[in-house]
């Protein structure tokens, strides 16, 4: 028993030493550096252009070459030290010192192409925009003689592989062949879209790309009968909102178009449409607003309960002659876009048609170039106050909004003989700006 005693003792007495000898393990920590502002300079801001029309190559079934050639109109506005070169209808901003401020006003182009042909006639314009990795196309159509291609362009300087979603009337399309698509560095793909979903009168792509950013437009003509008579490109839509402005709705020949379709089933897509589509789980309550420019152009307001996942072509028809733009409001996100078509029964095509796209909110300095040949107006339409504008702007000219004081949205309508396309004014640039750094 006292040798456990002792034992005890003799272990009590070594901790108390070392707890009272120890040496002090205090270890000092240094105090964060002061945190410094950097900035980190935007990728050079590049847009680039679908070029010329695609059509089917006489010496190739089953391929596509391009023809003719697009008038380009744009406006370059880079400080001293800035340069802009063009490589294969992409244009770039050279700007090793991020001196540029991106956006409209450093850059801004777009491209208009006249094809009078037997396999195609209309007027297609588009603005050249910026690559992305993530793209929604709202329009086109499969059915018959409605042609639809979809042209991917990669101008990274790595492969891109793009994935495909397409939406129906009933949602989701399950079809083959529309993942892992190869996009070769500074190379094009073209896709006839009625090879994915054959006979799809009303429709939405989606597009992700990994690897290298794309580019993308849907090409689309229509053939009535023997007669080609329509050609545009559908351009990039904005994400889903539950608000949707788009200006731009110039209607004329009202009622050649119904006489038309009233004599001939080729010619029952002439109606006016807004075609909505609701991406997410739940149901869409819309209200579609037609607000028309002057005194004797008379709207109306359509409401609608619309199926979670579908896309629905919302008839708009009934409207005569007149500028119109039509204001959407949902209870959930929606993505929306207008057909407009244009008729002259004493005209060979008689018809034409163009995809408007939702309008971007101009709350900053816009610019937007005007094609050098034509006639081209834009419709402008302040949401807040409700005023609705047509303003004609010179050929070849650029036209530049000021900061409002509140937001603005609008679409540039550029007619060339009775045939219609427009223009998106729309502001693209790349991330950068200040950030803080802390070093330990």
């Amino acid at each position: 028993m006292l040798k456990r005693i002792f034992a005890l003792i003799a272990v009590a007495t070594s901790i108390a030493a070392l707890v009272i000898f120890a040496p002090n393990l205090d270890l000092p920590i240094a105090k964060l550096a002061p945190s410094e502002d950097l900035r980190v300079k935007a990728k050079n801001l590049s847009l680039v252009c679908p070029g010329a029309i695609y059509q089917n190559d006489a010496n190739n079934i089953g391929e596509f070459s391009q023809t003719g050639k697009p008038n380009i109109a744009r406006d370059f506005a880079g400080p001293t030290g800035t340069d802009l070169i063009l490589e294969d209808a992409v244009f770039t901003v050279l700007d090793p010192q991020g001196l540029a401020s991106q956006g409209s006003a450093l850059l801004t182009v777009n491209q208009t192409q006249l094809v009078a042909s037997a396999s195609a006639n209309g007027l297609a314009g588009a603005a050249c925009q910026n690559p992305s990795s993530d793209i929604w196309l709202v329009g086109g159509s499969t059915a018959t003689g409605r042609e639809s291609l979809l042209i991917l362009r990669n101008p990274s300087p790595v492969d891109a592989t793009v994935d495909l979603q397409i939406f129906g009337e009933d949602g989701l399309l399950e079809l083959p062949g529309l993942t892992d698509i190869s996009v070769a560095s500074g190379k094009s793909v073209v896709l006839p879209v009625s090879g994915l979903a054959p006979k799809a009168k009303t429709f939405v792509t989606h597009i992700t790309a990994k690897g290298g950013a794309v580019a993308a437009w849907l090409q689309v003509k229509s053939v009535r009968g023997l007669q080609a008579s329509g050609l545009d490109y559908v351009s990039p839509a904005l994400s889903a909102s539950t608000s949707q402005i788009i200006p731009g709705i110039f209607i004329r020949g009202a009622a050649d178009g119904v006489a038309l379709a009233s004599a001939n089933a080729d010619y029952a897509d002439l109606a006016q449409i807004i075609r909505v589509f609701v991406p997410g789980e739940s149901e869409a309550n819309i209200k579609v607003q037609i607000l028309g420019a002057n005194a004797k152009t008379f709207g109306t307001v359509i409401l609608q309960t619309l199926k979670a996942g579908s896309v629905t072509d919302v008839s708009i028809s009934g409207l005569a002659d007149g500028d119109y733009v039509a204001v959407l409001d949902s209870d959930v996100p929606v993505q929306a876009a207008a057909r407009l078509s244009r008729t002259d029964k004493a005209k060979v095509p008689a018809t034409d048609f163009t995809w408007l796209q939702a309008a971007q909110a101009i709350d900053g300095v816009r610019v937007v170039s005007v094609p050098a040949v034509g006639i081209s107006k834009l419709s402008v339409v302040n949401p807040a106050s409700g005023q609705v504008k047509t303003i004609v702007v010179a050929p070849g000219s650029t036209y530049r909004f000021e900061k409002p004081e509140a937001a603005l949205y609008a679409n540039l309508i550029v007619d060339i003989g009775g045939m219609v396309t427009n223009i998106p004014v729309i502001d693209y640039k790349n991330a950068g700006g200040a950030v803080k750094v802390s070093v330990r």
